[in-house]
């Protein structure tokens, strides 16, 4: 079931470039953590090879037209079947001018292209990086890159990864994972034990934020045929997953500071993130408070990404 939209009568060039910022979800800015803290992982052990530089920002840039991609297509189909329709109708959601297509800010032959484009752009990004470093590419890494962008823009297309039980939890803990863990392992060509706990704690927050919001989309999900976990399972399963992914979330915390390189004085950097997850998991699991649980959980990718890259910095 397709939305029937009236378009406003005029729509500013101003208005018109808010929008793709929107459709793209660029305002969620968090995805610049796990390249920054993948680089930060190189500084802090002195890996550097000719060329690094220029292929860390091609990644950068490909991360990002990947995810810009994957959200708008998500959203062309959100849009043909009705999902979004439904879940921002049913209250609780952000105004329908987070949704363009929704809010008729955007066709949806403009929002087609417009994931074809950034599509073409994140998939070019990843061969790019054969130039900077003269063909010193890992075979490994260019076909991991290529899965990954895959599985994002496959998101709700094509093979719908998140139509199918367990597999929005697997493209949101594969992909997160692999934006540290690639950009390292492609300047590094090692992985340590700092660089997995790190890709780890970024995954399981971004997954945290995705199970709640979820939870709140169950209903509009199931009717669209998007068979979610959240969907599916009864309350009492997903609220069990999602409360192990919370402590898991804590425990890897420490394990930076205690295993891995980093200086055990400065676990004093995340305590912030420790905080404002233990007041997620009150707020989520016990008071059910959605909505609010959501925030806390940007508010701590925010704390992990910025504690950790401050104790990077000063180990």
């Amino acid at each position: 079931m397709t939305a029937h939209i009236v378009p406003p009568a005029r729509i500013s060039l101003g208005e018109k470039a808010m929008a793709y910022v929107r459709l793209g979800k660029l305002r969620v800015y968090h995805h610049f953590y796990a390249w920054l803290l993948a680089v930060l992982l190189l500084v802090h052990e002195g890996v550097y090879r000719p060329g690094a530089a220029v292929a860390l920002g091609l990644i950068l840039f490909g991360m990002y037209a990947m995810k810009v991609a994957g959200c708008a297509i998500d959203d062309v189909v959100g849009f043909r079947d009705g999902c979004d329709e439904r879940n921002y109708s049913s209250g609780g959601h952000l105004p329908k001018s987070n949704k363009p297509l929704l809010s008729g800010m955007l066709t949806e032959r403009e929002a087609i292209v417009f994931g074809a484009v950034t599509s073409i752009l994140a998939f070019a990004a990843g061969v790019a990086v054969y130039l900077p470093l003269r063909g010193d590419v890992p075979i490994g890494f260019l076909i991991g890159y290529l899965f990954i962008v895959s599985v994002t823009i496959q998101y709700s297309w094509l093979f719908k990864v998140s139509y199918r039980p367990g597999g929005q939890e697997f493209a949101v803990l594969v992909v997160c994972t692999a934006e540290v863990l690639g950009p390292y392992w492609l300047i590094a060509r090692h992985w340590t034990v700092d660089a997995v706990a790190v890709a780890a704690l970024f995954a399981l927050g971004m997954q945290l934020v995705s199970s709640y919001a979820n939870y709140g989309d169950r209903k509009g999900d199931l009717e669209s045929g998007r068979r979610t976990i959240s969907a599916l399972a009864p309350a009492r399963v997903y609220w069990g997953l999602t409360a192990i992914f919370s402590v898991l979330s804590l425990v890897v915390l420490f394990v930076p500071f205690t295993v891995g390189s980093l200086n055990p004085l400065l676990l004093i950097c995340v305590v912030p993130a420790l905080v404002l997850r233990a007041i997620q998991i009150r707020t989520g699991l016990f008071q059910r408070r959605i909505q609010q649980a959501v925030k806390l959980g940007f508010k701590n990718i925010d704390a992990i990404g910025l504690g950790l890259a401050v104790a990077l910095v000063l180990s």
